[in-house]
């Protein structure tokens, strides 16, 4: 579904919710609460969100905390410690504008605005979504690995991505329209000299989902298949990972906890298919 909106006099035709791609998933319906295997060296840097970035105002080797959508805080549950709430019932003009302030011209946290409900289509949940971004994960070629995610409030999605190449982590790294407005309030050039538009691309090779949440409770989350990012004839100079943490619809309160990566035995049921067959999977290119 197409969305427009207006942010800052500027009439924006948001880009679909990744939640909206034809991508692969679990089998249908289903949700899997399960822990990670004992013991387990989980990859992913700082998954617990306990150490804190150079600044001391946001989770280390995750992207930035802006205080509006998105708060690094410590759970009322003692065992959890530092948690990541995403508010998705925010205002999309009142979230664009203070991330031009917090992002580009580099506002303390502090000076974050109070939070203007909005339950609606004009939410970050109707529209971009609450995007969270990890730090890249070097992986193996051919390994086969599994995510696990601590989570509560209404269902979400996680994502993770894949890429040939390292990228730096910046907030809202992968989203189109954001970078758009940073652009703008840099004073960029949106067109090349020959009166193109600039567009930015999304990088990423290889693209998985699994769903979790859904209870008021604090549970384990992860995917029924293990992920085999180079395991598709597309997908096979895939060398680094990131997680998405991705709550969207409804406009509502979302926590996370202990986001785990985790390498696991590769499963034989999910060989590599011929070329004409790969891009209906884990394979498509995304441009």
């Amino acid at each position: 579904m197409m969305r427009v909106a207006m942010v800052m006099g500027v009439m924006l035709i948001a880009t679909p919710m990744l939640a909206d791609t034809k991508i692969p998933v679990s089998p249908a319906g289903d949700i899997t609460v399960e822990s990670p295997p004992a013991g387990a060296a989980n990859l992913i840097v700082n998954g617990d969100f306990e150490a804190a970035n150079e600044a001391g105002d946001g989770p280390a080797h995750w992207q930035g905390i802006d205080g509006l959508v998105f708060h690094w805080i410590k759970d009322e549950d003692a065992s959890h410690g530092r948690v990541l709430r995403i508010e998705t019932d925010v205002s999309q003009s009142a979230a664009y504008a203070w991330w031009i302030k917090r992002f580009v011209e580099h506002a303390s946290l502090d000076a974050a605005p109070q939070k203007i409900s909005d339950k609606g289509y004009g939410s970050i949940g109707g529209l971009d979504g609450g995007f969270y971004l990890s730090d890249l994960i070097p992986i193996k070629e051919g390994a086969a690995y599994k995510v696990y995610v601590d989570a509560k409030g209404p269902r979400a999605k996680v994502f993770a991505f894949g890429y040939v190449k390292p990228v730096a982590l910046s907030f809202g790294d992968e989203e189109p329209a954001v970078q758009e407005q940073f652009r703008k309030a840099r004073g960029e050039p949106m067109k090349t000299p020959e009166g193109r538009p600039i567009h930015y691309y999304r990088r990423y090779l290889y693209r998985r989902w699994f769903t979790v949440g859904g209870s008021d409770e604090w549970k384990t989350y992860t995917h029924h298949d293990p992920m085999h990012p180079t395991g598709r004839e597309l997908t096979q100079d895939v060398r680094y990972l990131r997680i998405m943490l991705y709550p969207y619809w409804p406009a509502d309160t979302y926590w996370f906890d202990n986001v785990r990566v985790i390498e696991v035995p590769n499963d034989a049921k999910q060989g590599k298919p011929e070329a004409d067959a790969a891009d209906i999977e884990e394979g498509k290119v995304v441009k």
